[in-house]
């Protein structure tokens, strides 16, 4: 019984490494630190490393009492508007007690002692995601998930739904609706939104006067949390 109880530990401690480590493909530079600048450019916040073979170990801070009050100050903001600020009722969603302060991480960074802003990673399940997250309006949008950072300062619980109304076309909005569900934790968590469906709508043309362009535009989104190092997704690094 305790062979077969110490095999079990061990199986499980092994598919939880196995399940832990993030890779980012073709990584073409050498180790660095994983850093965001989620509180301005002049208070950096190292998350972690990255190896010689792309490898991501993260490390988070426990908590953020390097950076100034004033500065935290100058970049939180409402919960309401960090989390909800694609829906049309974004500050009717929460209650003035649940509206504790927070913040959207930002990318994760990749940086070197010469060069402190080498790279940054997009974290999604589909590649096809990051130019249509780059350049969000001009090419379709995919079914698949893509990944955000956000730092909140106190434990935070919310599930619902919401609207985001856009319009392009008169009489032609362009509709998104979000489900959520998050458990956040004070500190840093990963919010993953997953496009479940998308609809196709005439969107102005960005290069051409008068002409219009058939784009497809996510219809339903669902909102979830995690403390965990997303383990569904693809990590993508844009590097300068």
């Amino acid at each position: 019984m305790k062979k077969s109880l110490l095999l079990l530990m061990l199986l499980s401690f092994q598919m939880n490494i196995a399940q832990t480590e993030s890779i980012v493909e073709n990584h073409p530079l050498k180790a660095m630190d994983l850093v965001l600048f989620s509180f301005g450019m002049d208070s950096p916040i190292a998350i972690g490393t990255i190896s010689d073979t792309g490898a991501l170990n993260f490390k988070f801070p426990k908590d953020l009492n390097f950076i100034s009050d004033e500065t935290k100050a100058n970049f939180l903001s409402d919960a309401a508007f960090t989390l909800f600020s694609k829906c049309d009722n974004s500050y009717d969603i929460l209650s003035e007690e649940e509206n504790c302060k927070a913040v959207n991480a930002g990318y994760i960074s990749l940086r070197t002692k010469e060069n402190p802003y080498s790279g940054l990673l997009f974290m999604v399940t589909d590649e096809n995601l990051v130019p249509w997250l780059e350049d969000y309006g001009a090419i379709d949008a995919v079914l698949g998930s893509y990944f955000e950072l956000i730092y909140i300062e106190s434990d935070f619980n919310y599930q619902g739904e919401c609207t985001s109304t856009v319009t392009y076309v008169e009489n032609d909005p362009v509709e998104t609706i979000y489900t959520y569900d998050l458990h956040l934790k004070a500190g840093f968590n990963f919010i993953e939104y997953k496009i479940e469906s998308v609809t196709e709508h005439k969107i102005p043309s960005m290069y051409e006067e008068g002409v219009f362009d058939n784009i497809l535009k996510p219809r339903t989104i669902k909102v979830s949390s995690t403390q965990s190092v997303p383990q569904n997704t693809r990590w993508i690094g844009k590097y300068f």
